[in-house]
């Protein structure tokens, strides 16, 4: 018991701190149907000023949007509480409306995409990238 003292600062010197890493974080892969494009924000802001019609729509949590913002015209669908949300949807009257769909990076959009052509909707846009990308590519967000 009276080494330990002596050994320990040997143990505690000769280590190294562990290095600082910031985390990655990618979407999940998702294999989109045929019908379902990936739009770049640029393609994307085109498709909404060509369709004044679309349904765009927001799949992240209320506390992103409020944290980060949104893109203007948003509806929020919240795919992380997904039942509410998948019940609008369900309940939505005309399916073949151009819809473009997003979240923070693109992983949630893409799953909501695939349930929304499940559900029967024939015009679906997933935003590439998501939320993030939008605003790398210093597009307007609404705050």
């Amino acid at each position: 018991m009276r080494l330990l003292p002596l050994i320990l600062p040997f143990f505690v010197l000769g280590c190294e701190p562990a290095p600082k890493t910031v985390p990655t974080f990618e979407p999940p892969a998702v294999v989109l149907p045929a019908s379902v494009k990936e739009l770049a924000p640029d393609e994307a802001e085109r498709f909404l000023a060509e369709h004044a019609e679309a349904q765009l729509i927001d799949a992240r949590t209320e506390a992103e949007r409020k944290e980060h913002g949104h893109i203007l015209r948003a509806e929020f669908f919240d795919y992380l509480h997904g039942q509410p949300t998948f019940d609008r949807l369900q309940n939505t009257a005309d399916k073949s409306k151009p819809r473009l769909v997003y979240c923070a990076l693109g992983g949630r959009a893409k799953l909501l995409a695939v349930e929304m052509t499940r559900m029967g909707f024939t015009d679906v846009q997933v935003l590439q990238g998501g939320f993030n990308a939008w605003v790398a590519a210093g597009k307007a967000v609404a705050r």
